[in-house]
């Protein structure tokens, strides 16, 4: 999704995001489908509540210098190639059943089931008193005591805000201006600073704010001074009565000195992150339930937060959070270490109010519309690709590599890639060259990977796909999420810890060879009956490394072709090309990797077939 920046060069030469009137334009086109989105909402979850998300956060100005990232495989030798499991685990993708005539959006469910679910309401308004704690040394077990606490509660439907404030449009909501004394710290040297959004417009959750520091306490209460309305239409009551919708963490990122937005904590339980360089793309959550149903979503949402000052010399910010919704409650504690590559460590504890057989863990958002990797291609845009990822990588729970091309497909597609908790799972953005993308307003090769490392062993469960359609680039339509394969019970707390980074560079480098690019299309000289594929793998890997390489590729349905494995003198790639006969199969799941001696090479490729 288009942040409110363009490409810009100053004076000196490095490369500084500035506003820019085309991008905004498009924005506003944006912003005039996020109500339509919100009541897509229902049948697909996320799309257009991510997509208001985006398009009111704050404003990043990153001063991008560095270079683009390099291939995820630097070097390689052969005495780092890993044994081939005795028993590799498989990722399992699901089927789908060909359209129904119905009105309901065709949904590829894996052992899932479904659940009534309501659309994001908004929170109280705010004389609503913050949830009792300890006035002294609060921690994780004090938020989590708090959600406990508030799970034996009946879940109150939040009040609405001035109807003055939820009249308000993009375009007048984003003209707020947090002012400098609205700081939460950042006056006294501190590494980082805090600033404060107001609610309005779509963001109607009312968020208390604390602030703690040496152990104790103090509730930080709203107030229209923290705020420049100029001249909005906004009565004095409305102004008053605002209350915070969330907060911004800024660092010194990418200039010393010069302190960017790296974390934005903003709408239900959403939150984003930047490494140096990035600009926002993919957004994560506390928690999804129901994502994929037909009947709808529920989002919880962050109804309290506590910030703890950081003492002199800190580089990380820990932050306690208080989720709520009408089926469950959790507390989670983020350390947030901002850098080159932004560092979350979660801890979080849920209390269910009722059963849940569907909840995601960890979710990751993003939007993917095309890209060359599709076999279906988009017509009459001239950019080559336009996502904010492009593909699920994972470490599956034996060490396996796995790569997985998102698709923009015609029907909602949900898949299962792991029965057993992964080492590791995220979304990517691979291609770092603006040619990849020809796009001077959105600077899609600037947009952060996204990666989840569980602690502990997260159990059985099934590491999700989910793949929503999409008309255009204004939606957010991926999510990934683990699903653990217990239901969720109440009275029985479940805790779970896990990391993520934000970065511009790969999070993890693996030991075999990672997939560079994905081309498909159709065969030449086949008049239309066979479709051809080509895998491009990392540079930087000696030529010598892949001679006596085997390539393999197996196909569910239909029949492969011609598998070839090939170097290219000019790029360094490597390159593995098959066709395919797709001899009457309505879908087909692909599998591909390259071996040597009986022992993988590369990361192994999954791709998911459907004639146009």
């Amino acid at each position: 999704m288009h942040l409110e920046s363009a490409l810009a060069l100053d004076g000196a030469g490095a490369v500084r995001f500035s506003a820019f009137n085309g991008a905004v334009s498009r924005l506003r086109a944006a912003a005039g489908i996020v109500r339509r989105n919100m009541a897509r909402a229902g049948q697909f979850g996320l799309a257009g509540f991510i997509l208001a998300l985006a398009a009111c956060s704050g404003a990043s100005e990153p001063a991008v210098e560095a270079d683009p990232a390099p291939d995820a495989m630097d070097t390689i030798s052969p005495e780092a190639l890993p044994d081939m499991p005795e028993d590799p685990e498989v990722p399992i993708e699901s089927t789908e059943a060909d359209p129904a005539p119905t009105d309901e959006p065709e949904v590829t469910v894996v052992a899932a089931e479904t659940e009534p679910t309501p659309e994001p309401s908004p929170m109280p308004v705010s004389e609503e008193q913050p949830a009792p704690v300890s006035s002294t040394a609060f921690g994780f077990e004090q938020a989590a005591e708090a959600a406990r606490d508030l799970s034996k509660e009946t879940f109150q439907e939040p009040a609405t805000i001035p109807q003055a404030a939820a009249n308000l449009n993009y375009d007048t909501y984003r003209r707020i201006q947090t002012t400098e004394s609205a700081m939460a710290w950042g006056r006294d040297g501190e590494e980082t600073r805090v600033l404060f959004d107001p609610r309005g417009y779509l963001f109607t959750h009312n968020v208390k704010i604390n602030i703690v520091e040496d152990g104790e306490v103090k509730a930080r209460p709203y107030s229209a001074e923290d705020f420049n309305f100029f001249d909005l239409p906004l009565p004095d009551e409305a102004r008053e009565n605002l209350g915070f919708s969330g907060f911004r963490l800024l660092a010194p990122i990418n200039r010393s000195g010069k302190f960017d937005e790296v974390v934005s904590f903003k709408g239900a339980s959403f939150f984003r992150a930047l490494g140096a360089g990035n600009v926002f793309g993919a957004s994560a959550r506390g928690l999804s339930i129901g994502t994929a149903s037909p009947d709808g979503e529920e989002f919880p949402f962050f109804r309290e937060f506590w910030l703890v000052k950081p003492q002199p010399g800190d580089r990380s910010v820990r932050v306690y959070a208080l989720m709520d919704s009408a089926s469950v409650t959790g507390a989670f504690a983020f350390d947030i270490t901002p850098g080159p590559m932004t560092r979350m460590d979660v801890d979080a504890v849920f209390f269910p109010r009722r059963e849940l057989r569907t909840v995601g863990v960890a979710p990751v958002t993003s939007m993917y519309f095309f890209s060359p990797q599709d076999s279906r291609k988009q017509t009459g845009d001239y950019r080559p690709a336009v996502h904010d990822s492009e593909g699920l990588a994972i470490r599956m729970h034996n060490g396996e590599w796995v790569w997985r091309p998102l698709s923009n497909p015609q029907t909602l597609q949900v898949s299962v890639l792991a029965g057993q908790s992964p080492r590791g799972f995220g979304l990517m953005q691979r291609r770092r060259g603006f040619d990849d993308y020809s796009d001077m307003e959105a600077g899609y090769e600037y947009r952060p990977n996204v990666w989840i490392e569980p602690k502990g062993d997260w159990g059985a469960g099934q590491l999700t796909l989910v793949e929503i359609p999409t008309a255009n680039e204004y939606n957010d339509n991926i999510v990934t999420f683990w699903r653990p394969r217990e239901p969720w019970q109440v009275g029985e707390p479940e805790r779970l810890s896990y990391s993520m980074t934000w970065s511009m560079t790969p999070p993890e480098i693996s030991s075999v060879v990672a997939v560079a690019e994905t081309r498909a299309g159709r065969s030449p000289g086949s008049e239309g009956r066979r479709y051809m594929f080509a895998i491009d793998y990392g540079t930087g890997v000696p030529a010598s490394f892949l001679d006596g390489a085997e390539p393999f590729v197996t196909a569910s349905q239909g029949r492969v072709l011609n598998p070839h494995l090939v170097r290219h003198r000019e790029t360094g790639r490597t390159r593995l090309t098959f066709e395919f006969d797709p001899q009457g199969a309505n879908v087909t799941e692909f599998r591909a990797l390259v071996t040597k001696a009986g022992r993988p090479v590369t990361e192994t490729w999954l791709y998911r077939w459907r004639p146009e």
